[in-house]
C-alpha cells in the first residue's frame, strides 16, 4: 500500500493537512463548507460534493466542535492501518474552534439496505459478517463512538465503519465500552431482521471474540435487557407495554413498535 503524502496547507484563516497526491482545492473546499446545506446532525453538517471534487464527502464541525474533525481523522487512519475499512482521509483543517474533514466516497452500501433485500444463506452470512467485523473492531482495541446502523457500510462482502469523531482505542475502553456498541447496533428495529438474525449476530461476535458458552449467555441477556432499556427511554414506548411485548415482538419489522433506523452515508 502506497503511503499518504501529507501537506500542510492554509486559507483564509483555516489551516490543516491533506493529502499532496488528493488534487483538491483548499479554497474550493472552504467555499463549500461555508457554503454547506448537506445532512445536519446535531454535531455536524455532511455533504456529498461535486464539481471537480465530486466523490468526496464534506463534514463541516462548528464551533466549539472542531476538534471532532482532527479525531475523525486520526482514528479512520488508525483503524485503515490496523485493516479495517474506514473513510479514507483527504484534507481537515480548523479555523477557531470550528473544523472541515474530507474523506474519499467508500462506494459502500448502508448495511441496512443490504440487509432489507438479503435473503436466505445470503442475509445469515451478512449477518454473521457484521458481528465478526465488531468483534475484530474490539479485539483491537476500537471502540466505535457512535456504532448505530446508519455507520455500518458492506462492500464486496467487507464492513465499513463511519463515523469516527468519538471512536476511541485501548484495551480499557472496550473493557467498558464493547457492550455500549452491541446495544447501539442492536437498538433499531432493521426490516427483514428478526430476533433470531440479531442471536446470529451476537454469536458471530462472540466466535470472534472467543467467549465462552457461559459468558455468551450472559453477554445475550444483558444486550437484550439494555437494548429493551434503550428503546423505551428513546423511542418513549411505555415499559409495562414493552415487557409485557417481549423482546422479539419489540424489535420485530412491521411489528408494533417498528421504528427503523434511516440510512445514512458518510463519512
Amino acid at each position: 500500500m502506497t503511503a499518504v503524502r501529507l501537506v500542510r496547507w492554509r486559507h483564509d484563516g483555516w489551516h490543516g493537512i491533506m493529502d499532496v497526491d488528493a488534487a483538491v482545492s483548499p479554497g474550493r473546499l472552504v467555499a463549500a463548507a461555508e457554503d454547506m446545506n448537506g445532512r445536519r446532525s446535531r454535531h455536524a453538517s455532511t455533504g456529498i460534493l461535486d464539481g471537480p471534487h465530486a466523490g468526496l464527502w464534506l463534514k463541516v464541525y462548528p464551533a466549539p466542535g472542531g476538534w471532532r474533525a482532527r479525531r475523525a481523522w486520526r482514528m479512520a487512519g488508525a483503524l485503515a492501518a490496523a485493516g479495517f475499512e474506514a473513510p479514507e482521509g483527504v484534507l481537515v483543517g480548523l479555523r477557531g474552534r470550528a473544523g472541515i474533514l474530507v474523506t474519499r466516497d467508500l462506494a459502500a452500501r448502508p448495511v441496512l439496505d443490504v440487509a432489507a433485500t438479503a435473503r436466505g444463506a445470503a442475509k445469515y452470512e451478512l449477518l454473521r459478517t457484521l458481528g465478526r467485523a465488531v468483534g475484530a473492531l474490539h479485539a483491537a482495541g476500537f471502540v466505535h463512538g457512535d456504532l448505530v446502523p446508519s455507520n455500518v457500510h458492506v462492500r464486496d462482502g467487507d464492513v465499513a465503519f463511519l463515523d469516527h469523531d468519538r471512536t476511541r482505542r485501548g484495551a480499557l475502553l472496550v473493557w467498558w465500552g464493547a457492550r455500549r456498541n452491541l446495544v447501539q447496533l442492536g437498538r433499531f428495529v432493521v426490516p427483514g431482521v428478526r430476533a433470531s438474525d440479531r442471536l446470529r449476530v451476537l454469536c458471530a461476535y462472540a466466535d470472534r471474540r472467543g467467549l465462552s458458552r457461559r459468558a455468551r449467555r450472559r453477554l445475550a441477556r444483558w444486550v437484550a435487557a439494555k437494548t429493551t432499556e434503550r428503546r423505551i427511554a428513546i423511542d418513549h414506548i411505555p415499559a409495562e407495554v414493552a415487557r409485557r411485548a417481549g423482546y422479539a415482538t419489540l424489535m420485530r419489522s412491521g411489528g408494533p413498535f417498528d421504528h427503523p433506523a434511516t440510512s445514512e452515508k458518510q463519512p
